[in-house]
């Protein structure tokens, strides 16, 4: 692996981390601070989809700590092979930052609408 793909991960995987940590904190899920059976259904099935999203961000962050791992490991090779993994761990590198924008925007969107029900209506969806 080149070291400009690995320094492309390593700043992949802070962001990671900073958007994994937000999604993993309880506060942060919906119905936050109430039992299960003071829980709307609506809320207790957003609160499902937050911990979905969660998970769902640390595995792509998971993946991509195991990437730049063996990629440290792996600084040997044959140079027409090491070409090919280079073309594929680069197509590897833009999904994981794709799914990762997605991520991000997907916690910003939430923030949004919560703030914007909470101007509007006076309570959080």
């Amino acid at each position: 692996m080149r070291q400009d793909q690995l320094s492309r991960l390593e700043e992949l995987a802070e962001r990671l981390a900073d958007t994994f940590l937000v999604e993993a904190d309880p506060e942060n899920w919906s119905g936050g601070g109430k039992l299960p059976q003071d829980m709307s259904k609506t809320e207790r099935g957003d609160r499902h989809w937050d911990r979905k999203g969660a998970m769902g961000t640390g595995g792509v962050l998971r993946y991509t700590l195991d990437l730049i791992s063996s990629g440290k490991t792996n600084q040997t090779g044959d140079q027409e092979v090491q070409t090919e993994r280079d073309a594929d761990l680069d197509h590897k590198i833009r999904e994981a930052e794709k799914r990762a924008a997605k991520a991000v925007n997907r916690v910003l969107d939430k923030a949004k609408k919560d703030s914007f029900d909470k101007a509007i209506h006076g309570t959080k969806s």
